[in-house]
């Protein structure tokens, strides 16, 4: 009987969310087969076998935590690997890089802790590879591959319409943006706190709808950031209602549906919205209605893995702004002593017709307010 011990899947990352098994218990499986998708605050992995064998426990249920470095699963793997090799300890992603840069990643002598093969044991010995093989000789023209031309294919549906709204937006706005460090430490907390009360209403709880009313509150100051240009592009066109518009990575490509009536929901409320978009849209079912009338656009890029971006306004809105990931970096406290800060890059931008560089500063500093200081949403709160 073999355990498989859930790997590091990421720098700072101490557990994550069960989504989906991709087997079940009695299964045969083959080494590197992809044995569960799991979930954390970056993003979604899939995690595989380290041998082949058979599949005799799963220690999780679909929707459970997993803590990194307690066992997964549990296999026999007496008759298909009696004669195996050495196996090499190394996380899901360094086994795929390994595996992307042609290399046997149980031949690499790992430098990590009880010889675990780290990022840069791989990338050595792929830059060994690399040199190796640059002193072949060259190979002569009538060698080489014969070039081949180019597919062509026009672009329809919705590539093609947010080819052309891209292209409108990006041509008739001036942009400018805006940057800035964001500290989410409390922020992370309340959600900790929160998400297994959201879990008993089916609602998996994530930052997003903090930050969805955190800038509905914040434009409540700053009604120039939920405002719009006439068509005629002479006139500022204040709204009363915050339909704040979120991106969502779907297999057909970027769409934009937005929240309706921000101001007037509880953050309980935006996240079931919130849930029910990403669902519809991912299955195509999103109604015009949900595409339309959106005021300000929120686009999530961290999950990802994206720090920083300059997003194109969503036009005839006057703002969008891209969040980056959550990173744990060193920063200096008022005693100026060195400690450990979760980190988000906030990427603002507006129009600069209506919006100035320093209204945007200040409104960003109001809504970014709300994010340290989450408890501050409270006293707005009906």
């Amino acid at each position: 009987m073999q355990e498989f011990i859930l790997p590091d899947i990421g720098e700072g990352i101490v557990e994550c969310e069960l989504l989906a098994w991709l087997v079940a218990e009695g299964d045969t499986i083959v080494e590197d087969q992809p044995v569960a998708e799991v979930m954390t605050d970056k993003a979604t992995v899939q995690i595989p076998a380290m041998y082949s064998g058979v599949i005799t426990k799963l220690h999780y249920q679909t929707g459970d935590i997993a803590k990194v470095h307690q066992p997964l699963f549990a296999m026999d793997i007496s008759m298909q690997n009696s004669g195996r090799q050495h196996k090499s300890l190394a996380s899901p992603a360094v086994r795929r890089l390994a595996k992307e840069s042609g290399i046997d990643i149980n031949l690499i002598k790992g430098s990590g802790n009880k010889g675990r093969v780290m990022k840069g044991d791989v990338t050595s010995n792929s830059l060994d590879f690399v040199t190796r093989n640059a002193l072949e000789p060259l190979k002569t023209a009538g060698q080489l591959p014969t070039e081949t031309s180019a597919e062509s294919t026009k672009m329809r549906g919705l590539q093609a319409a947010m080819a052309k709204h891209m292209a409108h937006a990006w041509a008739s706005i001036p942009h400018f943006t805006v940057s800035d460090e964001c500290t989410m430490d409390n922020l992370l907390a309340i959600k900790q706190t929160l998400s297994a009360q959201f879990a008993q209403a089916d609602i998996k709880l994530t930052l997003l709808p903090f930050m969805v009313k955190a800038l509905s509150l914040a434009m409540r100051e700053f009604p120039i950031i939920n405002a719009s240009v006439s068509q005629d592009g002479e006139a500022i066109e204040y709204h009363s209602s915050h339909h704040i518009g979120i991106a969502i990575d779907t297999p057909t490509g970027l769409i934009v549906p937005n929240i309706k009536n921000v101001q007037a929901l509880s953050i309980y409320q935006i996240a079931q919205r919130i849930q029910e978009l990403v669902k519809a849209a991912q299955h195509n079912q999103l109604s015009a209605e949900d595409l339309q009338g959106g005021t300000v656009t929120i686009s999530n890029i961290g999950p990802i893995g994206g720090i920083t971006a300059t997003p194109i306004i969503n036009h005839p809105q006057v703002a969008i702004v891209a969040l980056g990931k959550i990173q744990r970096l060193p920063r200096f406290n008022e005693q100026d002593e060195v400690v450990g800060v979760n980190i988000m890059n906030i990427n603002w931008s507006g129009d600069h017709r209506v919006i100035d560089g320093a209204t945007m500063v200040r409104f960003n500093n109001a809504w970014m307010q709300y994010l340290i200081q989450p408890v501050a949403m409270l006293t707005h709160l009906r």
